[in-house]
């Protein structure tokens, strides 16, 4: 424990008091000094006097009395509090200090480095909370320095000495918040847990709002989402001179407010969050289905139903640009694109047959002799297999046959889907069709990628 000078806590004490009175008073001393400014010496002398009182109200030894023996008995402090599930509850806050860690694919309470106890009760009791609160030196506030049971603060709250160490005790057994016989609330959730086989047994469970680890994912959010190095990124990005720099950008976040209007009555944390909560994504997995080609042991040819239902998103983006009767550079790129997209899906998955399954699998297959040659390269290099081998690699007629056997996969599929205009796609479509899939083709090769080697 790094403790303080009772000089330096002393100052502490007293600086904390004093900015309790400022925040106070803010609006009077605002008003005197316009007053004064414009000469109302009337109204200023009133103003003086309201302070006066107010500053009797914040020296020493009278607001800690106040504070010790009022305030500390109408508010409860705590890292889990009961108000967080209802805000009418008058259950007790829990201030958990567990030990214990967490496995490492799991956050929670124990994760946090340090945790920022909260307070909940009288609205009027809570700038005890603010004095505990007060920033003594860049890592500890005043209520550290007490938890730690330090020395130098214990003997600084009172001129008295023995009325300072009482003090002092009241509120680190009211910041330490260890209670013998917990009390919950009727507006309290519990879960009855069988702690034995035979379930006979039960252990009631009332789960507590985690204030402190949900205050702290609020920071982090707040500072990725608005701090000033932020906003000057996001700004940047519009500049063209101006220095470019990274940064988080946050998906899928919701918020849930607690309290109301009235977050203060929930606990200190909420107040200054106005009552906003960030959850993160908490949803069950999304489990896809495989989209994987299947191939039928009774097809006769790749191009079937099931390869269909594989490409059917770039499919209808084929119908959709052909009921696009506008002959225009966007609608015939479009067209395109999605035609390229069905040949991707063809050629990935005639090349996961091709890779994946096992050397001479086509011969328990009704495949078409030339789809044969192309799926199971494999089936070559095994024994018995030369005639297969001659015909796949001595002449490549087969190649043009596969492009034909899309292209009529193709325009069977455009009929049925405009039966209208049946008619419509004949031989020009369907050299069309030929001549996208023999670019397709070439830009594979271009790349070291043959889909017929």
């Amino acid at each position: 424990m790094n403790d303080i000078s009772p000089e330096l806590a002393s100052d502490a004490v007293k600086a904390a008091l004093t900015s309790l009175y400022d925040k106070k008073t803010e609006a009077q001393q605002k008003q005197l000094a316009k007053a004064v400014e414009s000469k109302e010496h009337e109204k200023a002398a009133e103003l003086k006097e309201t302070l006066a009182g107010f500053k009797e109200k914040y020296e020493l030894d009278t607001w800690m009395e106040r504070a010790a023996n009022k305030m500390a008995n109408e508010i409860s402090f705590g890292t889990h509090i009961s108000k967080g599930i209802h805000s009418s509850s008058k259950g007790d806050n829990i201030n958990f200090n567990s030990k214990a860690s967490l496995p490492s694919n799991i956050l929670g309470h124990q994760s946090l480095l340090s945790h920022k106890i909260d307070a909940s009760g009288n609205a009027a009791a809570l700038p005890l909370f603010s004095f505990f609160d007060f920033d003594v030196n860049d890592d500890k506030k005043i209520m550290d320095y007490i938890i730690e049971d330090s020395s130098s603060f214990k003997y600084c709250l009172s001129k008295d000495k023995k009325l300072s160490e009482c003090y002092f005790q009241i509120f680190r057994e009211l910041l330490i918040g260890e209670i013998s016989e917990p009390c919950s609330s009727e507006y309290n959730k519990q879960t009855l847990w069988p702690i034995d086989e035979e379930m006979n047994s039960y252990v009631c469970i009332i789960p507590l709002y985690p204030s402190s680890l949900t205050n702290c994912v609020y920071e982090k959010v707040q500072q990725i989402k608005y701090s000033d190095e932020v906003k000057t990124a996001k700004k940047n990005r519009f500049l063209i001179n101006a220095k470019q720099t990274p940064y988080v950008t946050l998906s899928n976040i919701a918020t849930v407010t607690i309290g109301g209007s009235n977050p203060q009555g929930v606990s200190r944390h909420m107040s200054s969050q106005k009552g906003k909560n960030y959850l993160l994504p908490s949803l069950p997995p999304i489990i896809k289905q495989d989209r994987a080609f299947k191939l039928s042991k009774f097809a006769n040819s790749i191009f079937s139903t099931g390869m269909e239902y594989n490409a059917r998103e770039a499919i209808q983006s084929i119908f959709k640009s052909i009921k696009d009767t506008r002959n225009i550079v966007d609608v015939r790129e479009a067209r395109k694109r999605a035609i390229d997209e069905v040949l991707y899906q063809v050629f990935a998955a005639a090349e996961d047959i091709r890779t994946t399954l096992h050397a001479g699998w086509s011969k328990d297959y009704e495949l078409d002799r030339i789809e044969k040659l192309w799926l199971d390269p494999k089936r070559a290099d095994l024994d018995g297999e030369a005639k297969f081998k001659a015909e796949r690699e001595e002449d490549d007629a087969w190649h043009s046959q596969i492009i034909h056997s899309f292209a009529r996969w193709l325009n069977t599929l455009m009929q049925a889907e405009f039966k209208k205009i049946a008619s419509d796609f004949g031989d020009a479509e369907h050299l069309e069709w030929e001549r996208e899939i023999e670019d397709m083709k070439k830009r594979y090769e271009r790349a070291g990628k043959g889909v017929f080697l």
